[in-house]
């Protein structure tokens, strides 16, 4: 099967896009198109809200985006991922780039950094890099609803923020009275109103933010007997998390 070739554009640009059937380029937009992908006049590029819009466009002897005639001004849509996977992981020195790429891939819809009180000083917060970053995963990955990036929060302020009708779960480790993240959704068949997973930093949590986690109502949950460093325990739960939406989806 060919490569689909995707662009993600605000739903405010293509809302006015479609009274024209045309979609005007940002340079940045145009460069990729032609020098990056090499496209020439004619090719098709689906264009994507990042809403749940999927637009058919060819690419125009003007260098714009011309809506596909054939097909109409309609966009084919899909409905949001229910219920929509949240995934809140602290600040680390290295690998929250690899963190947002692939959390966006396997189809987190929501992505919360977090400032814990263990966090490293080098630690660092780039949200105008992370927004890149997701744009370019939404583009590859062929999804048609981008992940909402929100602010930076502590952990004082992220215990009691999501909806208590939501299933909220906290890595933790070497705790042996916390069930396994697997052991858990292997039980759980019912879908609860959202879903959020809290991984921790790379010193771990304090036993401070341990006891606010459980008094506001989060449920521990280990990740397995290794001591996983906190990229891979967001990659890990986020897939374990992913897989089992899709599971109850299907029965």
């Amino acid at each position: 099967m060919a490569e689909r070739r995707r662009l993600l554009i605000e739903p405010a640009r293509l809302r006015s896009a479609q009274a024209l059937s045309r979609i005007g380029l940002t340079v940045a937009e145009a460069r990729y198109l032609k020098r990056v992908l090499r496209l020439r006049p004619g090719a098709e590029v689906h264009v994507v809200s990042g809403c749940g819009q999927l637009f058919s466009t060819r690419l125009t002897t003007e260098g714009d985006l011309a809506l596909d005639s054939e097909l109409g001004a309609l966009p084919y849509t899909v409905a949001a991922p229910h219920p929509p996977l949240g995934l809140a992981v602290s600040l680390m020195r290295r690998g929250m780039d690899e963190v947002m790429r692939m959390a966006c891939e396997l189809g987190v819809d929501r992505l919360q950094p977090l400032q814990a009180q263990r966090c490293v000083p080098q630690a660092e917060y780039r949200p105008d890099r992370w927004g890149v970053i997701l744009r370019e995963a939404v583009e590859q990955c062929e999804r048609l609803w981008a992940p909402e990036l929100l602010p930076v929060l502590s952990t004082d302020d992220w215990w009691g923020n999501p909806s208590a009708e939501h299933l909220r779960l906290i890595a933790v480790t070497r705790d042996q009275a916390c069930s396994d993240l697997s052991t858990l959704l292997a039980v759980t068949k019912s879908l609860p109103d959202g879903c959020w997973i809290t991984i921790g930093p790379e010193g771990g949590w304090t036993s401070a933010e341990l006891r606010s986690a459980a008094e506001a109502g989060w449920c521990g949950v280990g990740l397995g007997d290794t001591i996983l460093r906190s990229s891979t325990a967001a990659v890990a739960a986020t897939t374990a998390l992913c897989s089992w939406r899709r599971d109850v989806q299907r029965y």
